[in-house]
């Protein structure tokens, strides 16, 4: 099937499990400018290798934890959306240590920077709010696909599933440009200052109410 223009229709699906080793690439890519990785990882060859396979546990611990969707047009995976339910973030020390082979992975990939990667996750951890919602664990779409109306297609149905549950959505965010796009789909910013990467940049918090 094929949209106008001739290119593939895309579609969203739940992410397979035999996709798995194609997410890393997909969160190397959409992320490798994020300025809390580019924080934590200067060197950009180190931040390549550790998002591909940070990202790939984080969709390995969702598909068991959580919904994964993604959004596919013609065979390729072009954008992933990681949901994680009420209680399931932060991780639980079972998940973290089912996670430790891919952290020493990681470790191995840029190990000077591997100190300020684990504060970032300990500190978004300890910020996290602790009510009952919906946490958008992470999403990452391939530069080619992005302003294509990918990323609106790829949470409607996290955010359908969050509405039928009665229950907020919560995420975060180090991209300014990001709070217009998650305004759109209403989400506010209920934290403005967040810290979670040391000495890093500012993140910001954001909720949607469920809609009836």
């Amino acid at each position: 099937m094929a949209a106008e223009g001739g290119d593939p229709a895309v579609e969203i699906v739940p992410l397979g499990r035999e996709r798995l080793g194609e997410v890393g690439a997909v969160f190397a890519a959409s992320h490798g400018r994020y300025p809390t990785f580019a924080h934590v990882f200067p060197d950009p060859g180190q931040r390549a290798r550790a998002l591909r396979v940070f990202f790939t546990a984080t969709v390995r611990d969702a598909l068991a934890a959580g919904r994964v969707e993604a959004a596919v047009a013609g065979g390729r995976l072009l954008g992933v959306a990681v949901w994680l339910p009420p209680g399931a973030f932060p991780w639980s020390a079972g998940r973290q240590l089912r996670a430790a082979p891919a952290m020493l992975r990681v470790l191995a990939a840029a190990p000077r920077r591997f100190p300020a990667f684990a504060r970032l996750g300990a500190n978004a951890a300890r910020l996290h709010p602790r009510d009952r919602h919906w946490n958008l664990e992470t999403m990452g779409i391939v530069p080619d696909a992005q302003g294509r109306g990918v990323g609106t297609r790829l949470l409607a149905p996290g955010l359908d599933r969050a509405d039928r549950d009665g229950l907020a959505c919560y995420l975060t965010t180090a991209r300014r440009e990001n709070l217009h796009f998650y305004g759109r789909l209403g989400f506010q910013v209920e934290h403005d200052a967040l810290h979670l990467a040391p000495d890093g940049p500012t993140s910001w918090g954001m909720r949607r109410l469920p809609r009836a």
